[in-house]
């Protein structure tokens, strides 16, 4: 619940051209966080309304493709990072 309510009001109070990074280590905490990174970045434009109203237009550009995981070298060095999930946007305009 806390989640939720932070990753928003995170992304609200970013300037433009500023950085979120969120790790997660449990799979809802991750559903969490993928989905208000996902919602902020894609257009919230009717299908049929033929051209994009700038109200409409992602508020971040995602920076990393899905999640990153650790790679098998980190997982041998610390068997802790293992469920880590890291996921990245940059906040590309102002919020309507």
């Amino acid at each position: 619940e806390i989640l939720e309510e932070t990753i928003p009001a995170v992304i609200e109070s970013l300037r433009v051209g500023g950085r979120v990074v969120v790790l997660s280590y449990q799979s809802l905490e991750d559903r969490i966080v993928k989905q208000a990174l996902v919602a902020a970045s894609t257009s919230s434009a009717p299908i049929e309304l033929p051209i994009e109203l700038a109200e409409h237009a992602p508020v971040l550009r995602l920076l990393v493709r899905g999640a990153e995981m650790a790679s098998e070298q980190e997982i041998q060095e610390n068997p802790r990072s293992a469920s880590v999930r890291l996921r990245a946007a940059e906040k590309i305009r102002k919020a309507a």
